[in-house]
């Protein structure tokens, strides 16, 4: 049994809820002010799925990456934060604010990538070299085997063929592909990318790896980060998939 305010405390301090854009609902989404958990679960989004798991494992702790309520609520009838409160889960998000902070969503993608000399291009966005110089085929290959998916949204309309530097933002970040092509990065690994950003782009190649699989690793960065410390946390991480599959 852990408190739940260590917990919280550990979570704040790694990412700083001051971080969190405006319009975030970054913090608590369920909160009864229990401060024994017995176990936690980690996940990217809290689904019916992840809720039944958490009732299955014992566990009355859920930490997720994306906030399960963003507007306010009139009636509640979401049947996954009915059975929540029902089963006495309390629910806390980090969000915006683990995107932003340092070996935050985007950080954790460039150590999976091996980059090197990694920096900040803004709040979201972070740029480095590649492990070698690499063709885009390569690339291709090498990120498919990083983030264990088959398949990869390609845009290339400046026929980049040798890669040398790397932007990378986990989760939606197309919105930052002028800011990528401003700074003459050969590749931009992100997801989200829509027709007309693609159409758009001239100067790097877009490579969108899906939303999903951008921020799992999200969840394993947590998990280690709760087991690290001097408390006795016990944590699993919930099963999930993306919500389509390739037919």
């Amino acid at each position: 049994m852990a408190k739940t305010s260590e917990i919280i405390r550990i979570l704040e301090k790694y990412a700083p809820p001051e971080l969190a854009e405006e319009w975030d609902n970054s913090g608590w989404q369920v909160f009864y002010g229990n401060d024994n958990t017995s176990k936690v679960l980690i996940c990217l989004s809290v689904t019916d799925e992840v809720v039944n798991q958490a009732v299955e494992l014992g566990c009355n702790l859920i930490v997720s990456h994306h906030p399960v309520i963003f507007r306010p609520l009139k009636v509640i009838k979401d049947i996954k934060l009915i059975k929540a409160i029902q089963r006495g889960i309390q629910i806390y998000s980090l969000h915006t604010n683990c995107d932003k902070t340092n070996n935050g969503t985007s950080d954790i993608i460039a150590k999976k990538l091996n980059l090197k000399k990694t920096a900040k291009l803004n709040d979201f966005v972070r740029v480095g070299l590649a492990p070698y110089k690499m063709t885009l085929d390569e690339l291709v290959s090498y990120t498919k085997l990083s983030f264990n998916t088959e398949r990869i949204k390609l845009t290339n309309n400046s026929h980049k063929s040798v890669i040398k530097t790397i932007a990378v933002c986990a989760g939606s970040g197309a919105e930052f592909i002028e800011d990528v092509e401003r700074y003459n990065i050969d590749a931009f690994i992100t997801s989200e990318v829509k027709y007309h950003d693609a159409i758009d782009s001239r100067h790097c190649a877009i490579l969108d790896i899906g939303h999903f699989e951008s921020e799992k690793p999200f969840v394993e960065e947590i998990k280690n980060l709760l087991e690290s410390s001097k408390h006795r946390i016990e944590v699993v991480v919930a099963k999930e998939k993306a919500p389509w599959s390739y037919v």
